[in-house]
């Protein structure tokens, strides 16, 4: 994990996390903590990223083997003067129907919900779900 002063450029975390279950509570936790103070809907942000990082732990790499390396999730937490935005990555197989789904498919209308701004890219390969929570305050003036 990497936070950032309030002097250095705009770029507040960066983090790398194994695709485990584990890594949910820890992502949602730094990200927490690089966001506090900084004017936004922290409850907000928590929401958010605990979905997103559920959705790559649950999706993304569904096909891998059992024995094959974990997959892993990308996170980055920047601000540019009025707003949060947070990225969650993944080099998964990217976004597709899946009629043996765990969950109840509410994840992406419950980001939209809690954020300012949303963004899905699907590519080759993975998933990149760009949130931004918009600031009571101007991000770059953070106590």
């Amino acid at each position: 994990m990497r936070a950032a002063s309030p002097t250095e450029a705009e770029r507040l975390l960066e983090l790398s996390l194994p695709a485990v279950p584990a890594s949910c509570p820890q992502a949602r936790h730094d990200v927490t903590a690089a966001v506090q103070g900084l004017g936004v809907d922290v409850a907000a942000v928590e929401l958010a990223v605990s979905e997103a990082v559920s959705n790559a732990v649950l999706h993304a790499y569904r096909d891998r083997e059992e024995q094959a390396e974990d997959g892993r999730i990308h996170l980055c937490v920047t601000v540019d003067g009025d707003s949060v935005c947070v990225l969650v990555a993944d080099d998964g197989v990217g976004m597709s129907p899946r009629v043996d789904s765990p969950g109840l498919g509410l994840g992406l209308a419950l980001i939209a919900n809690t954020t300012d701004g949303l963004s899905l890219i699907d590519g080759e390969p993975g998933t990149h779900v760009h949130m931004r929570f918009a600031s009571s305050k101007p991000c770059v003036e953070r106590p």
